[in-house]
């Protein structure tokens, strides 16, 4: 038997992801039983649950690897970047579901979520004090709102201490990408590809940030062209051949999301399982 081609494996894995769309398409998440594992997770920070991270780890992943099939059928064209930086965002999404469902202790799952919490708080605190204030009104509700992401953060150290962890430590924990995305892949996958999500991760970063050397890796010599005054120019170019690996990387790790999703969600002695 002949191993398919990535012109054969790209609409399956487009069929795979309409169907989780069916399950992220609701205008809340899926239900989550109060007495199964993940609701017992939820308890300790209601404001910023286990559940939420995982859930939007999970649409984000979702979304982002569902708008590069679509784009693909509906362009039928191979940009040499975009789809790249549209797919680092879903392999994130997805190793993001898998490292806060993952840890067999309650207590770590939800050091995680705090963890990922945190982290939020922090980049939102950011954002709203680098927002232009002309006015004293304006500078208030500029100061009003950072304030209220310093109480957040007050409140998830709070948390972090419920769960035994010195004052002061909870509100700096910091979400680190790479790390999530190591941590994600040697979960479910087969150990010969274990290592391609942290390298798609580092190429699909030059991407992102419009750095030169991940359009080096796709320069073939017929491209290389000399400029009138003697400089190098280069044409990259890109195909599903490319494109269809990280594609399916992100396939991967939402697929282990979901199946780490179903077991915690569900109640499972409610169902004889």
């Amino acid at each position: 038997m002949t191993e398919k081609s990535w012109g054969e494996r790209v609409p399956y894995m487009d069929g795979i992801v309409r169907n989780w769309e069916k399950r992220t398409s609701g205008t809340t998440p899926e239900r989550i039983d109060p007495d199964s594992s993940l609701g017992a997770d939820d308890r300790l920070f209601p404001e910023f649950t286990v559940s939420s991270a995982a859930w939007h780890g999970l649409i984000t992943a979702v979304e982002h690897t569902g708008f590069v099939f679509t784009a693909l059928a509906a362009t039928r064209s191979m940009y040499p970047s975009a789809y790249y930086t549209v797919l680092r965002t879903a392999l994130l999404g997805a190793a993001q579901a898998v490292w806060v469902l993952e840890p067999k202790t309650r207590a770590e799952r939800q050091k995680r979520a705090l963890t990922i919490a945190a982290t939020n708080a922090d980049e939102r605190r950011k954002f709203v004090n680098d927002l232009p204030a002309a006015t004293d009104e304006l500078r208030a509700l500029r100061d009003a709102q950072a304030a209220q992401q310093n109480q957040v953060l007050a409140d998830i150290d709070a948390a972090a201490q419920r769960l035994g962890y010195a004052a002061g430590k909870g509100a700096l924990w910091r979400l680190n990408a790479t790390d999530v995305i190591k941590k994600a892949a040697a979960v479910d996958l087969d150990p010969k590809v274990r290592d391609a999500p942290l390298m798609f991760w580092r190429m699909t970063s030059g991407h992102v940030h419009g750095h030169a050397y991940t359009r080096w890796l796709q320069i073939e010599r017929d491209n290389i062209l000399k400029g009138a005054n003697g400089a190098s120019w280069v044409r990259a170019t890109a195909d599903l051949d490319q494109v269809g690996p990280v594609a399916a990387a992100c396939v991967m790790l939402t697929s282990t999301a979901w199946k780490q999703w179903d077991e915690r969600r569900i109640d499972h002695r409610a169902t004889g399982l």
